[in-house]
């Protein structure tokens, strides 16, 4: 025995470590398949790409400025450096606020409203930071900059943006910019993560592989989180999804996150009421605890006004402009079979108060009577009546369908304020009396000429995705959602998708 040499202790070989090797071992850094070495951004070139479009559009818009304001403008500085010094100043800083506010952060763009925000947060920190340079030096600049660059850029800025998102979604839908995503759970919620995951492929998270969420106490917590890591880097994954888990502690998530600290593999975590998102969730910390607060979902004076404004200018301007349109779908409607014009139903708006809708009439005379036998016939028991085929439709009305212009009428309806430009589709009578009890929450909001799953999929959706997705509208409802959805609804109708 006395030549051998013991085998040295967990104690002996953690105090042998350096400071560097015990921090790295303490986050997992060295299970087999998972290097620490951070992968650039798999959004690196499409944010290069936003970077200098909007460059080449804050320029553009500089040179307007710069064509009124050398005609209009006297100076109190070097006219020099105030003509050509001042645009260059504020579209650098133009840039750089668009860098500072996070308008290029890889987890807001292409995706929701953020990116969006960010945009019109750093012009309007541009706008002050240059109004007060102006006023504390006595500077003469040109307000053409402010009220026609920084403007007239916004629009830009946001157009561009969002023909480079149409490009993005494009991509994705072809398995390009997509991050490697790796669901953790078990049970109903990991799998409604992974279809929506799935399902909404313009998110950008390709589920690539799922780990059941541990199981103790047979399972001990390092045990799992090394089973993990395997699935990790077998994976090659990008992000981390953690449904809601009873096994799931904080804990164990708080663990999870040091296990992924430094190898550029982001962690989502889905919170239990995974249909509520948008601005009515927050993280608010409260005795020491980062509680998620969920603000009520009604819509303030504010939200309610800039809502109705949206509806009546947008209104009032679509029937100026399509006027022509409208005249000849009441022709065409007037000439292709016997009947009124203008078909009135009463529907059912919000908080459960009726209102007639108008719309072109795209039926036989007397279509309402028959929609009973052709439930009876097809068994067709959803709230929501929709039918391929159905037999009712005129020949002009199947045209008028196709491209929606059917609804054009209801743009009245918008302006007399029993409905919104967007929101819930209104349904008859008889379809809501089939309501469960969770489909009268649609009922919170006013019914819309368009809403978020005519979008997403209009009649092509079953009722309880459309149902979901309108439920989902009324719990995050925000102004610029609206305009989203306006913007979207353009470019299904001009693709006639979905429509029946």
């Amino acid at each position: 025995m006395g030549g051998a040499k013991s085998e040295p202790n967990a104690r002996e070989t953690w105090a042998g470590l350096s400071v560097a090797q015990r921090y790295q071992s303490s986050v997992g850094s060295t299970i087999a398949g998972t290097p620490r070495t951070p992968r650039p951004g798999i959004l690196r070139p499409f944010r290069t790409r936003l970077v200098v479009s909007d460059a080449f559009v804050i320029l553009i818009s500089m040179l307007v400025g710069l064509l009124i304001s050398s005609r209009a403008s006297t100076w109190a500085i070097d006219p020099v450096l105030a003509i050509y010094g001042a645009p260059a100043a504020i579209a650098v800083l133009w840039l750089g606020m668009l860098v500072l506010r996070g308008s290029y952060d890889q987890r807001v763009i292409g995706l929701g409203t953020e990116e969006i925000r960010r945009v019109v947060s750093a012009t309007l920190y541009t706008f002050a930071v240059v109004a007060g340079i102006s006023y504390l030096i006595r500077a003469d600049i040109s307000r053409a900059y402010a009220f026609v660059s920084l403007p007239l850029g916004l629009v830009l800025i946001v157009a561009v943006r969002f023909a480079w998102r149409g490009w993005l979604y494009r991509r994705r839908g072809r398995g390009q910019f997509q991050h490697r995503t790796v669901v953790v759970g078990s049970g109903p919620a990991s799998e409604e993560i992974d279809d929506h995951l799935t399902r909404d492929a313009y998110a950008g998270y390709a589920v690539v592989a799922r780990c059941p969420a541990p199981h103790p106490p047979q399972e001990q917590l390092a045990d799992w989180l090394n089973r993990l890591d395997l699935v990790l880097g077998e994976a090659r994954a990008e992000a981390v999804a953690v449904a809601p888990s009873e096994t799931l502690t904080g804990e164990a998530i708080r663990q999870l996150a040091w296990r992924l600290e430094g190898r550029d593999i982001d962690l989502l975590i889905a919170p239990a009421m995974m249909d509520i998102a948008g601005p009515r969730l927050s993280v608010r910390p409260a005795a020491g605890l980062p509680l998620l607060h969920l603000d009520e979902a009604a819509l303030s004076r504010p939200q309610r006004f800039a809502k109705r404004s949206l509806d009546l200018v947008g209104a009032l301007a679509l029937l100026i402009v399509l006027s022509p349109v409208l005249a000849a779908c009441a022709f065409a409607v007037k000439v292709s079979s016997k009947g009124p014009i203008v078909f009135r139903q009463v529907r059912i708006g919000r908080e459960g108060l009726p209102f007639t809708m108008l719309k072109f009439r795209t039926m036989v005379a007397d279509a309402d009577k028959m929609k009973d036998d052709l439930r009876r016939e097809h068994e067709l028991d959803d709230p929501m009546f929709k039918m391929v085929g159905d037999p009712r439709i005129t020949g002009a009305g199947g045209f008028l369908r196709r491209w929606s212009l059917d609804e054009l009428p209801q743009l009245f309806n918008v302006v007399s304020g029993s409905m919104s430009l967007v929101g819930p589709r209104p349904h008859p009578l008889d379809d809501v009396d089939r309501y469960e009890l969770e489909a009268y929450r649609r009922l919170a909001l006013k019914p819309g000429l368009t809403g978020l799953w005519q979008v997403e999929g209009r009649s092509d959706l079953a009722w309880s995705e459309a149902l979901q997705l309108d439920l989902y509208y009324v719990e995050s409802w925000s102004l610029s959602g609206d305009l989203v959805l306006l913007a979207r609804t353009l470019r299904a109708v001009i693709q006639g998708r979905g429509a029946v």
